[in-house]
């Protein structure tokens, strides 16, 4: 008789339970979603990235690769960059050859798409060579080793300094020697 009794009540105390779930999910769902929206509105408004992350900060993942065009500022030389000393106190220096990634449907493409023919003196080739070197020469020849993604990503943001941020994609080192 006492098993009976006691099984009853835990039966008893587990369908309360079971209705009182019940019931919280069903007050809670309806908020929970409502914030959820809110949230995402936010995140829209200051335009943060809630879905895969694609987004590095170069800009590419707004540009589509058909209107993607690579434009090479260095040709065969390169640049010759002087790193900053590290810690074992030695100069360092690196040579570069880097093309652009720009994007073809920019309003600006035309009007720079001249400054960076094969032969072409233009001060805008000129400016954008600068605003790489400025940037590399921040960086140790360690940081430039082991952080070569965050250091494309600044020179991007140099050069979009320079040139329109639409225009450029991105930077991208074809060759980057270190000594």
């Amino acid at each position: 008789m006492k098993k009976s009794l006691i099984t009853m009540i835990t039966l008893a105390l587990v369908l309360v339970n079971l209705l009182l779930t019940a019931i919280l999910a069903i007050a809670i769902l309806p908020e929970v979603k409502s914030a959820n929206a809110l949230i995402s509105k936010v995140a829209a408004a200051i335009d943060l990235d809630t879905g895969s992350g694609s987004n590095d900060g170069s800009g590419s993942g707004d540009v589509s690769l058909a209107d993607q065009e690579s434009v090479d500022i260095t040709g065969d030389d390169g640049i010759t960059v002087n790193l900053k000393s590290g810690d074992d106190g030695q100069e360092h220096y690196a040579v570069v050859k880097f093309s652009l990634t720009v994007n073809k449907k920019a309003d600006s493409y035309k009007d720079n798409a001249a400054a960076f023919k094969d032969d072409s003196t233009s001060p805008a080739k000129s400016l954008v060579i600068q605003a790489v070197q400025q940037t590399l020469s921040q960086h140790t020849v360690d940081e430039l080793r082991s952080n070569q993604q965050q250091i494309t990503n600044e020179c991007t943001a140099a050069v979009q300094k320079v040139l329109d941020k639409s225009y450029v994609v991105g930077v991208v080192f074809t060759s980057l020697t270190t000594q």
